[in-house]
């Protein structure tokens, strides 16, 4: 049985062009960068692994104070792993549109490299989320650990490339693959 967490993401989390950016929480207090979660100028970004991806859509759409993504460390064999991407603070061309891509590459538990996707849209040719939100991936990764496929521990690479500021980070989590117990 897979561990699942619950991660509160504020879509009232705000950040101020007068003050340094970064994540926040409702307090106003700042989060510190973590591997998953960072910030870089105005830009924010956090990777989120989920294995309830139907839900974490439907939540996402629900307007509300907060949202409720529960999150995956650890998936079955032959089960849907999703990973999305959280952010605000994309830099706007003349146009008043931002440019957010990202890459992502996973690595199987010996290291090698498991998938190396190709660039894909975080928001782009659109205007930043209103009152300076957050914003959820349009693009996102699915992954199946199929049968043969290794077990063990995962890591997901996910480089954020803003293409009008310049920010770019490097985004990293993990999820252990283990066998599905019939």
């Amino acid at each position: 049985m897979s561990r699942i967490k619950h991660v509160l993401l504020t879509i009232a989390l705000l950040f101020s062009s007068t003050v340094n950016a970064g994540w926040v929480d409702k307090q106003g207090n700042k989060i510190h960068d973590s591997n998953n979660m960072k910030s870089v100028g105005d830009l924010i970004a956090q990777l989120v692994i989920t294995d309830g991806e139907a839900k974490v859509l439907k939540n996402w759409g629900t307007p509300s104070e907060s949202v409720y993504f529960p999150t995956a460390d650890i998936i079955k064999r032959n089960k849907i792993i999703t990973a999305f991407i959280v952010f605000g603070g994309c830099a706007v061309n003349s146009k008043g549109n931002c440019d957010l891509r990202m890459q992502i590459t996973v690595y199987q538990p010996d290291g090698a490299i498991y998938s190396k996707l190709p660039i894909m849209e975080v928001w782009s040719g659109k205007p930043v989320p209103p009152n300076k939100g957050l914003g959820l991936s349009v693009e996102y990764m699915r992954v199946i650990i199929e049968n043969g496929e290794q077990l063990g521990r995962y890591k997901v690479d996910t480089k954020i490339i803003d293409n009008i500021s310049g920010n770019n980070m490097m985004l990293t989590s993990h999820f252990t693959a283990v066998d599905a117990i019939e």
